[in-house]
């Protein structure tokens, strides 16, 4: 019978005649409590694992094998006197403080004997209420006499486990959605820890008796749970990208079939689960959505429980649970990460100036200061501005946040201007392999990198450093072939008038500036000629080539400069002029 026939008939089944319960596995319940899960008795009988594997409850058992869980339970009840059989019937389960015990290791030998005698099912004993933990006589006495013994934290009253008790042999039924349900709170409460999609999948794990992993979208390894196993993992890779490539060969074959605009991950909802085999178990994986086109992956490979064995039969309800839960999470995350950013944003464009701001000045952002320190950059390392160019910006971005988290790198960064422009705090060692080495299918990347920066004031200079040394970059690369690529330089290696260029606040050059460039442009092409002209280094064979005119043609234009706008480009001060002029308007 193929896996998920098997599971859906087992889920209707948990809450039809059948209770629900589980492996004979253990998780960990509250943070600290560890819980075993325990298989299900014939028929509705309820179990000493089934109570122990009540979440909601705490209970640990600390004497006693996987064997003790399925004796039977048929009540319970409290007592703190001596010689407590005579109200206690077969089965029960007897729970105590052990008021009358301190400081008396024969009584407690005699205590675990007279129970064991009287076939009780398990003894529960209260901690932090006459004592701190479980004296050890009381647990020789357990393990010789084979008592089961758990403890009962000081949270949770006997009134509970007996009411608990008391409604599972009243109503199978009751008492297995109620167990369900308090798993599911179980998973639920995993969005409250400092990382819900790891805790959720080690929370997972042991409730489904199964290795529990998080693919995510981009078919990489998320999280998972603790018992993972690198060739379980490995199997479960192979089968979610195979399954993957399958559904967009499907979708691209319908794609004649489909509306305009439609797209492959459309056909994907939070319900398409697909069952796989592997060496180690039968697996399942759901898809969870998080806002994204394509989904993520939750999947597990049962391979703590022997085929066949009720232990797995919540894995279909509990994985659906978990994928909903996980949804959350992720949804939750990406808004945050979405927040987070968009402030990073704008706290980037104030800081450097990027564009005019009331709090911008010429030495930065003074207001930002506070901000800058909250999201990490402090000025207690080298702190840096890189400009970068590429043609998959978008691509270059995550590449690049990537790989400043793995080097612990505080970093600020947007696509501004089709440029990458990223404030960067790390070690000095660390600056150039960060800028410069990237993911192998990124296309050619080009980046300007300012000198370090020592406090706020220096942020806006640094931009223009930044922005500057890149402008250069690509001057000098166009002037290369391909195989002779430069793809990083750093403001301290660009030339003399660069460097004097950035030092200049923009504002303070605009009018000179403006002034000679609108000369400039009153001649058609001369500004394209004189550009030309200069970056090939006065050879008028070479410019000529790069504007694809004949030499003379470019003879004729530069004559025409001189006739027309009266500038003698044979005179160095004034072509030096001219090319700062020029040099700062491509830079406007």
């Amino acid at each position: 019978m193929r896996l998920t026939s098997r599971l859906r008939e087992l889920q209707l089944a948990a809450f039809g005649a059948v209770a629900i319960t589980f492996s004979d596995n253990t998780f960990v319940a509250g943070g600290n409590d560890i819980m075993p899960l325990e298989k299900p008795a014939a028929g509705n009988q309820l179990t000493l694992g089934e109570v122990l594997s009540q979440p909601s409850l705490g209970l640990t058992l600390i004497s006693g094998d996987n064997n003790y869980k399925s004796r039977p339970v048929t009540g319970a009840h409290s007592f703190e006197i001596s010689h407590p059989t005579r109200w206690f019937s077969s089965h029960w389960i007897a729970l105590t403080t052990g008021l009358r015990l301190k400081g008396k290791p024969e009584e407690q030998r005699l205590l675990v004997e007279e129970l064991a005698n009287a076939n009780i099912c398990a003894l529960g004993f209260a901690l932090d209420i006459n004592f701190k933990q479980v004296p050890s006589a009381l647990i020789e006495a357990a393990k010789e006499f084979e008592l089961p013994l758990f403890t009962v934290p000081f949270a949770t009253g006997f009134a509970e486990i007996i009411a608990f008790i008391n409604q599972s042999l009243l109503s199978p039924n009751v008492g297995a959605l109620r167990r369900f349900v308090s798993v599911q709170d179980y998973l639920l409460d995993a969005l409250l820890s400092q990382s819900p999609i790891r805790s959720l999948t080690e929370r997972l794990a042991p409730l489904v008796s199964s290795e529990v992993a998080f693919i995510t979208r981009e078919l990489n390894v998320g999280f998972t749970s603790d018992n993972v196993r690198r060739e379980v993992l490995n199997a479960i890779l192979i089968e979610v990208s195979r399954h993957v490539e399958t559904e967009k060969a499907n979708s691209r074959a319908r794609g004649g079939n489909r509306g305009k605009g439609s797209s492959e991950g459309q056909n994907v909802s939070l319900t398409q689960i697909f069952e796989f085999e592997t060496d180690f178990g039968p697996g399942l994986a759901l898809a969870v959505l998080d806002g994204e086109r394509d989904p993520s992956w939750l999947t597990l490979v049962q391979t703590t429980a022997a085929p066949g064995e009720a232990g797995f039969h919540l894995s279909l309800p509990l994985i659906r649970s978990a994928g909903h839960i996980l949804s959350i999470a992720l949804q939750t995350r990406n808004e945050q990460a979405s927040e987070k950013r968009a402030l990073e944003r704008a706290l980037l464009i104030e800081s450097l100036a990027i564009k005019p701001t009331r709090a911008s000045s010429i030495r930065g952002g003074r207001g930002s200061l506070e901000r800058l320190i909250a999201v990490g950059i402090d000025f207690s390392k080298p702190v840096y501005v890189a400009v970068s160019s590429s043609s998959d910006l978008k691509r270059l971005q995550a590449d690049f946040r990537r790989r400043a988290e793995e080097i612990g790198a505080v970093e600020i960064d947007d696509i501004h201007d089709d440029r990458l422009i990223a404030l960067i705090q790390c070690e000095k060692t660390h600056i150039e392999p960060l800028v410069t080495q990237s993911d192998s299918g990124i296309p050619a990347t080009f980046s300007g990198l300012s000198r370090a920066i020592e406090g706020p004031n220096g942020l806006v200079l640094g931009y223009r450093e930044a922005l500057s040394a890149l402008s250069e970059l690509e001057s000098i690369n166009r002037k290369s072939s391909s195989l002779n690529w430069q793809h990083l330089i750093r403001f301290e290696d660009v030339k003399m008038a660069t460097w004097l260029l950035a030092q200049v606040e923009p504002s303070a050059l605009e009018a000179k500036q403006r002034t000679k460039v609108e000369q400039l442009e009153i001649e058609k092409h001369t500004v394209a000629t004189l550009i030309s002209y200069l970056e090939c280094n006065l050879d008028i064979t070479e410019a000529a080539k790069r504007l694809a005119i004949h030499p003379n043609s470019m003879r004729y234009r530069l004559n025409k400069v001189r006739e027309s706008l009266g500038i003698d480009l044979d005179d160095f001060e004034e072509l030096v002029d001219v090319y700062l002029a020029l040099k700062r308007r491509r830079r406007s």
